[in-house]
């Protein structure tokens, strides 16, 4: 008779190996450590302030407030749209050199008239993490780029202030 030999194949090893992993990242999450499950602290209402900069456009009333304005933050589209509560405008400005010298002052930019800049705030419902805010599975953060889009535009900007409401 012969002594058969069992031999492991490069399929067995691999196989033992996700299983080994599979068992880490469960024993991580269970633990807390992974990341995927982080504690939520609470629901509140959250101010989004998003600044868009050099917009060109001629219609200045673009975003009115109390209109319904879609999100999108890293190619992810949030739903249901926000509401704008607050919008500011300013014309596109550049700086010169005072006739001293000594200062810089800010005059509207002559060579992109239709050039402006607009701070629009938005709400919505966020989760509070010990890491900031989450809106609909998405943190929100300051420097964030983010692109809001209308029945007449759709324009991108960044974030400049996430605060909680009362």
């Amino acid at each position: 008779m012969m002594k058969q030999t069992r031999q492991i194949n490069f399929f067995d090893y691999g196989l033992l190996v996700v299983i080994l992993l599979a068992g880490i990242g469960f024993g991580l999450a269970r633990s807390g450590l992974a990341g995927v499950n982080q504690a939520i602290e609470g629901v509140s209402k959250v101010a989004i302030d998003v600044y868009i900069t050099g917009l060109k456009t001629r219609d200045l009333d673009l975003f009115k407030v109390g209109e319904k304005a879609s999100i999108t933050v890293r190619n992810v589209p949030l739903q249901p749209p926000m509401t704008i509560v607050q919008v500011t405008h300013n014309p596109k400005q550049v700086a010169f050199l005072s006739t001293d010298g000594k200062k810089a002052v800010a005059y509207p930019d002559p060579a992109n008239a239709i050039a402006h800049d607009f701070l629009v705030t938005v709400v919505d419902e966020a989760e509070r993490t010990k890491d900031g805010f989450v809106v609909r599975g998405q943190k929100i953060k300051v420097g964030n780029p983010i692109e809001l889009e209308g029945f007449k535009y759709r324009a991108q900007g960044v974030v400049v202030d996430v605060r909680a409401q009362p």
